[in-house]
């Protein structure tokens, strides 16, 4: 199940965006909370966006509700889709 792309995230204007497929896992982030504990959480869509007056850009890693998980700057969006393939086997065909 897909979800609709928000046009902004945490203020930033969403660019491009890789599908948000819950059933399709990019990655798994591992958050260990207070008492030891460690939650899981799924990475299934990356977007690209940028700052209003911000001449970077950001690849965020999110979760199947579009929550940002992480982020990367990035120079140029050329660079965030090379970080994204790099890191998340990520193609341009993916990218929307």
């Amino acid at each position: 199940m897909t979800m609709n792309v928000p046009t902004e995230l945490d203020g930033a204007k969403v660019l491009k965006h890789t599908p948000n497929d819950a059933s399709k896992k990019l990655s798994l982030m591992f958050f260990e909370e207070k008492g030891g504990s460690t939650t899981e959480v799924a990475i299934t869509a990356l977007a690209i966006a940028q700052y209003e007056e911000d001449n970077t850009y950001y690849l965020f890693m999110c979760d199947k509700d579009w929550t940002i998980q992480d982020d990367q700057q990035l120079e140029t969006i050329e660079e965030a889709e090379a970080w994204a393939e790099k890191n998340f086997d990520v193609s341009e065909k993916d990218w929307n």
